[in-house]
């Protein structure tokens, strides 16, 4: 029996909002990862719906299998969600990317789609492939083996661009002259630097879901952008670069978005509570009986009446992001964030009946010390004396532009050693949730390497492991460029005790 009759037709038939369509113009818009995965993304499932509101085209998701291999065996090609095509038989092969991590899947997706992962070894009879989502907008170079075309920044101004090519274009050359030179459009064939990102005129936004499915991590949740972009200053944060000017959406606009039959609703946005409309969504939402998901919430904007609203939608764990482990770390990375406030959203989840708070927060920042890990420690202490608490701890992975691009990782044994200290004082006092240290390595490696990067990923995307990619990154002749240099509480970020920032640095980082 075919794998879209037993695997994909049941999440087909439990899905609300899917679009069937036939056109001369066949799109795959493919999500490198599992369908729960997938199906939570709010960008995927807009660029799913632009592409349909095409004249001539029409757009078919495809997803990763769960267990790869055993899809493999099968000897089936990978089948589109909505008819069951082999997701490889179209004009145009799209790859919605968020994560670094996804690098090797990106490739293992074009591989089980019947197309040569390798752009240098595709003809014109081949589908483009075209590779969009916050990853190209943070680093495109890995991916410049494999893509035909990268997208860089939103894709709400690039979808007519490219379907308007489609539609003219008479090859493959033809395209790249339609499309090159236009904002976001980069060419690996044809370009050596990015360009200028696409930004989205607010007249295309909000942003929110085209289908809602039990099957999806975010389950039946109808989400809609609030905000694009972030006012704040953060300097280790990619939203105000990636997602452009600050763009706050009416209140009405978002409500006018959203259909009589959803039951749950998820606000987007890095901000939501400088959003100056989230009470009053929120309120009239749970008025209507809707239940509430929200990204995390700044701690020194929270107050009692959008507690209350929170809670009412549904919302039992209270989540902030400290970002770190200290208050003169948190003051280097500009976040903004007291420790008063955080023992402020503490009492005001303990008043509230909250079961507890969850405080994101990262480790391995350039200056830190042991005396930042005691601070946390301590810290976490006192606010689990006012409600329980949970920990999300992730190694701090520099990203290009920011000013922490030439930062250094702070290495595997570091963070290691720091989160079995964090879990031995801990352990009885707070729930931990951490990030593996070696996998952290490796985004970092992929969020500032080149083509080169991806050309380790190639070697190993079917058998991926730490010391797959150690082996492969020594053969295509990867060294970090950064690990000397030593950030310093003393110093703005970007700026180095040791030695000058490589002219590499210091042309990415802004």
């Amino acid at each position: 029996m075919s794998y879209w009759r037993t695997a994909i037709k049941p999440l087909l038939e439990a899905e609300t909002g899917t679009l069937f369509k036939q056109a001369p113009i066949r799109v795959t818009l493919a999500f490198p990862n599992r369908y729960s995965v997938g199906m939570a993304s709010l960008g995927y499932q807009v660029i799913y719906r632009m592409f349909n509101q095409e004249e001539g085209v029409a757009c078919e998701r495809a997803f990763l299998p769960d267990d790869v291999e055993a899809f493999e065996r099968t000897g089936q090609a990978l089948p589109t969600v909505e008819t069951g095509r082999d997701a490889g038989d179209c004009e145009l092969f799209a790859l919605s990317v968020s994560f670094e991590l996804d690098l090797t899947n990106i490739i293992r997706t074009l591989d089980v789609a019947g197309l040569r992962p390798l752009r240098e070894e595709r003809s014109d009879s081949d589908a483009l492939v075209m590779i969009g989502g916050p990853f190209t907008s943070s680093n495109p170079y890995p991916l410049t083996p494999f893509a035909d075309i990268i997208i860089i920044g939103d894709g709400e101004q690039i979808v007519p661009v490219i379907s308007e090519a489609l539609r003219e274009a008479t090859s493959r050359e033809d395209f790249y002259d339609l499309v090159d030179g236009m904002p976001g459009v980069f060419l690996p064939a044809r370009h050596a630097h990015e360009p200028k990102w696409a930004t989205a005129p607010k007249e295309l936004l909000p942003a929110y879901s085209q289908i809602v499915t039990p099957h999806s991590e975010l389950s039946n949740m109808f989400l809609v952008e609030a905000q694009r972009g972030c006012p704040r200053p953060c300097t280790f944060c990619l939203a105000r670069t990636m997602y452009g000017p600050n763009r706050n959406n009416q209140a009405q606009e978002l409500l006018d978005t959203i259909p009589d039959w959803v039951e749950k609703v998820g606000l987007v946005g890095a901000a939501l509570s400088d959003f100056p409309h989230t009470k009053y969504v929120g309120r009239t939402l749970t008025e209507r009986g809707i239940k509430l998901g929200v990204s995390s919430i700044r701690a020194d904007t929270v107050d009692a009446e959008l507690a209350e609203i929170l809670k009412a939608g549904g919302l039992r764990t209270f989540t902030v992001a400290s970002d770190a482990p200290s208050e003169r770390l948190r003051r280097w990375l500009k976040k903004g964030i007291t420790t008063e406030d955080l023992l402020k959203t503490a009492h005001i989840s303990r008043n509230l009946g909250f079961k507890g708070i969850k405080v994101y927060m990262m480790i391995g920042l350039g200056p830190e010390t042991d005396d930042d890990i005691t601070e946390l420690i301590s810290f976490t202490k006192e606010l689990a004396g006012i409600n329980r608490i949970a920990l999300g701890i992730s190694p701090f992975v520099p990203k290009r532009h920011t000013p922490h691009f030439a930062d250094p990782f702070a290495g595997v044994q570091t963070i290691e050693k720091r989160m079995k200290r964090i879990q031995k004082e801990l352990r009885t006092t707070a729930e931990l949730r951490n990030v593996s240290a070696k996998w952290a390595w490796v985004e970092s490696v992929i969020a500032r390497g080149g083509p080169e990067v991806g050309m380790a990923a190639y070697q190993i995307y079917r058998s991926e492991s730490i010391g797959a990619w150690k082996k492969a990154l020594a053969e295509v002749g990867w060294n970090d460029e950064f690990e000397a240099n030593m950030p310093t509480i003393g110093l703005p970020p970007g700026q180095y005790e040791s030695k000058e920032v490589s002219a590499h640095a210091q042309g990415l980082a802004i």
